[in-house]
């Protein structure tokens, strides 16, 4: 090895040390209508289930009429809580066009770690596609999401003010009946995967540890954090929920101006109010 070699290497090595342990996968916004959705969707999922296979039919079995009432609560939930936190993080409506459209494009890549997903699970040999900012079965659930949300709403409401429902009522049963695996394989992947569960603290504190991230989502953290072909903008009222230290892209004015909470010659409150927008 000459002498330019070891001093790159060198460079190398310190840059990597400097960077911090985690990197900001989602910013508040992004987590305010998630939970906005979820809690309400799974309470509502819950509650269902109850109604299906316990209390149903007899209207005269105990409980029944608090669950039912739960469920409709929650179900008006479902429709407020999400607009609510669109409306409050509204600003930032950049992002929600850049995750509907990484979600709902596909490439060849997606279809192939859709295939070996399963053969990748059982042997670590297999080696899965690099992925962007949503893999294969996240692009799934969100595109069922979007797609069946409205039905959910307008169906539910049909069968709670209508007597004529046994249509919307078949409607609404067969979705959800189809977002059952969904639903269950989602909060296996959340919460007991050993491996994919390290990215639920993503959605309490937007941060992931980098690792991870580049081993899992690696098209999207070279974008972000090492191509850094999206400008930087500044939004100085979305700021993660918990204070912590996180990493940005390193673009040149963002290295030099690091310490100084300057990057892309705007001023940030804290570092970590600057994120990559998509073009």
């Amino acid at each position: 090895m000459n002498m330019t070699e070891s001093v790159n290497t060198s460079k190398k090595e310190i840059k990597m040390n400097e960077q911090p342990a985690n990197i900001l996968r989602f910013r508040k916004s992004e987590r305010l209508v998630h939970w906005a959705l979820a809690v309400p969707f799974l309470v509502c999922f819950g509650t269902a289930l109850v109604l299906v296979f316990y209390y149903n039919p007899d209207p005269l079995r105990p409980y029944r009429l608090l669950f039912s009432w739960i469920h409709r609560i929650s179900g008006i939930c479902l429709i407020i809580l999400p607009m609510l936190a669109i409306i409050k993080c509204r600003g930032d409506y950049r992002i929600y066009f850049y995750n509907i459209r990484q979600a709902w494009v596909w490439t060849f890549d997606d279809l192939k770690w859709l295939a070996l997903m399963g053969l990748a699970a059982v042997n670590k040999k297999i080696k899965l596609p690099e992925q962007g900012k949503f893999n294969a079965a996240e692009k799934i659930n969100f595109m069922k999401l979007m797609s069946t949300y409205p039905l959910y709403i307008i169906t539910g409401l049909i069968i709670w003010l209508t007597d004529a429902a046994f249509l919307s009522w078949a409607v609404h049963f067969l979705m959800a009946v189809i977002a059952t695996p969904l639903v269950t394989g989602h909060l296996y992947m959340a919460l007991l995967n050993p491996e994919s569960r390290k990215s639920l603290n993503s959605m309490i504190s937007g941060e992931v540890d980098r690792h991870w991230a580049k081993h899992h989502h690696g098209k999207w953290y070279r974008e972000h954090f090492e191509d850094n072909e999206a400008p930087i903008r500044i939004y100085g009222d979305i700021a993660p929920l918990f204070e912590s230290s996180v990493s940005l892209p390193d673009t040149e004015d963002g290295k030099n101006n690091r310490r100084a909470g300057v990057l892309g010659g705007h001023v940030a409150k804290t570092p970590k109010e600057a994120f990559p927008v998509p073009r």
